[in-house]
């Protein structure tokens, strides 16, 4: 049972405000004991809602929640929640894992990409890889690799920059959680708009991909 319950359970699932109210605090509680219910619990920041005001009138509140019954607990018992960045929302997005830590790595084959074409600096890249001294398919092999490394360091630097940025809007929010503070608040702020310029260099590599295909 997953979602917005809009009711912090304890005192220490709020930052702010008037503070939890007993009467509904304990009618939650009582109707989680009557589903046979327990909290899952989370990793990250403490909080996944916020009111986005300053210092003096912040409200941060954990509001967000997965619960579990005894039998699914037995089903999935490395089940994991996570708090994740929170960037568009007053919400934190909030990531239930059944069988955390099961990635899959795929080797993933060359393949040209048409947009490649689109940039004045690709040419070099073919130039380079065909040489007279090389047959076609060294030549081919060369080329391969040299693209590869080429549109990661190109392209991908967008991407690189969005991770960062990412990273540090958790690690922000992970601090704020712990010790509010009008310094954590701005900076939370200016990454944010680090991350809408980024979000736009995005948009505008992907139509230009999009008009190319």
């Amino acid at each position: 049972m997953a979602g917005d319950f809009n009711e912090p359970l304890v005192q220490e699932d709020i930052f702010g405000g008037r503070g939890v109210s007993v009467n509904r605090s304990l009618a939650f509680k009582d109707c989680l004991d009557l589903c046979n219910m327990v909290d899952m619990g989370f990793n990250g920041p403490r909080y996944t809602w916020i009111n986005k005001r300053d210092i003096n009138n912040l409200i941060l509140e954990r509001i967000d929640r997965f619960f579990m019954n005894p039998k699914w607990c037995v089903l999935y018992p490395d089940a994991k929640v996570s708090h994740l960045p929170r960037c568009h929302s007053d919400h934190c997005p909030v990531l239930m894992e059944t069988i955390p830590g099961r990635g899959v790595r795929l080797n993933r084959p060359f393949r040209f990409q048409e947009f490649w074409l689109s940039d004045l600096s690709f040419p070099n890249i073919v130039s380079s890889a065909w040489s007279r001294d090389r047959n076609l398919a060294e030549s081919i092999k060369v080329f391969s690799k040299e693209a590869t490394i080429w549109n990661r360091d190109h392209f991908k630097n967008i991407h690189q920059k969005k991770r960062r940025i990412m990273a540090r809007i958790y690690g922000a929010q992970k601090a704020l959680s712990i010790c509010p503070s009008s310094s954590l608040i701005n900076l939370e702020n200016q990454l944010q708009q680090d991350l809408e310029v980024v979000l736009d260099q995005e948009r505008d590599l992907w139509m230009l991909k999009s008009r190319i295909n």
